[in-house]
């Protein structure tokens, strides 16, 4: 018993001092951070005074960006209507012949140049041959007859009827001649106009029919581009305003006028026709595919900026200003108001002037007032 005691009194005392020791080192440890904060608070002291020293003496370092700027000049702007257009003979003509039969003949193939009234081809005419012939002889007969009474009735010989009868006869074989030659003349399919043969649709031996076309014929040396633009522009585009044609095929552009638009709206589609003059050349050809650019609208005196270095934001559209003060050049955020938009230029109303300095390089990063460098 007297063991048990002496061994609690024993671990008593050195809890005892155990807590005591570890109070002592807590104490330390206070005052240790104590005297580092201390010296880290005199320390940022000593660097802000020393950064306010830099400062004044014009070491302050700004941060700034580059960007690249290009000056506003006034200069003239065009808005265009761009239509799918395509080129068209002033005279294509599909010839069809004007009495149903067999062709016998073709005389012209893809290319030739003909004239106006060239015959291209013949219907089988035998049958109209044959009734020529036989129509011939009855009038050689009937003029025989006809030149024999009349000599008999000069000299008083015979009577008025048989004259009369014998010229009626006459007569009346020559109108027949002339129709059934006229019926073989319908048989030749002729050119109606000078130009090309573009297409032949018929083979000899083949069955043909007044309508149906036969030999398409193309007069190149007229030739217009023909487009239909929306009735939007009706009100905005007239006879002889400016255009320019463009040829992909070709890599080709051609500067003219509209000759000719249409009063009427169609229907289906709801265009209006737009139609303007070719030059000669050997280049062009019917149904060839263009692009027909019309001015619709222009200013002599605008302001004009590549369409991309207009942003927008809920405020409206601006654009970032380099503007220079005191040595400082910095981006400033210009509310501006477009106009018209075409091949990636904008006309701008209002906002901006000549001589700005437009940022075109770099403005996407902008926020109003940095400071950049050109």
């Amino acid at each position: 018993m007297k063991k048990q005691i002496a061994l609690f009194i024993l671990l008593a005392g050195v809890t005892a001092c155990g807590v005591k020791k570890d109070g002592n080192k807590l104490d330390k440890d206070k005052a240790k951070l104590a005297e580092l904060k201390k010296q880290d608070g005199d320390l940022r002291d000593k660097i802000e005074a020393l950064q306010d020293t830099i400062n004044a003496e014009g070491g302050k370092q700004v941060k700034t960006i580059h960007v690249s700027a290009q000056e506003v000049a006034v200069a003239p702007f065009r808005h265009y209507v761009q239509v799918q257009a395509s080129v068209y003979g002033q005279d294509n003509i599909n010839v069809s012949p004007e009495t149903p039969g067999v062709i016998k003949s073709i005389y012209v193939t893809e290319g030739d140049k003909v004239t106006k009234g060239q015959v291209l081809a013949v219907v089988d005419d035998a049958v109209l041959q044959q009734n020529i012939q036989e129509v011939q002889t009855q009038l050689d007969l009937a003029k025989t007859l006809y030149e024999k009474q009349k000599g008999l009735w000069d000299q008083k010989i015979g009577t008025e009827v048989q004259y009369l009868n014998a010229k009626s006869q006459y007569e009346s074989l020559q109108k027949r001649m002339a129709s059934i030659q006229d019926q073989d003349n319908m048989t030749k399919i002729k050119s109606p106009i000078d130009g090309t043969v573009d297409a032949v649709s018929i083979k000899v031996g083949e069955s043909v029919a007044p309508g149906l076309p036969s030999i398409q014929v193309v007069n190149t040396d007229q030739l217009k581009v023909k487009g239909n633009v929306d009735e939007a522009y009706i009100s905005d585009i007239h006879p002889g305003d400016s255009l320019t044609i463009t040829f992909p095929d070709l890599h080709k552009d051609v500067k003219s006028v509209a000759t000719y638009v249409s009063k009427a709206i169609d229907q289906v589609n709801r265009t209006f026709t737009v139609e303007v003059g070719l030059p000669q050349g050997p280049d062009y050809h019917p149904n060839m595919i263009a692009t027909m650019n019309i001015v619709d609208y222009s200013s002599r005196n605008a302001i004009v900026v590549p369409i991309n270095v207009v942003q927008s934001d809920p405020t409206g559209s601006f654009v970032f200003v380099a503007e220079t003060n005191n040595g400082t050049t910095t981006a400033k955020k210009t509310m501006v108001t477009v106009g018209r938009v075409f091949n990636g230029n904008a006309e701008i109303i209002n906002g901006l002037k000549a001589g700005d300095k437009i940022i075109t390089i770099g403005y996407d990063d902008l926020n109003n007032g940095d400071a950049i460098t050109l």
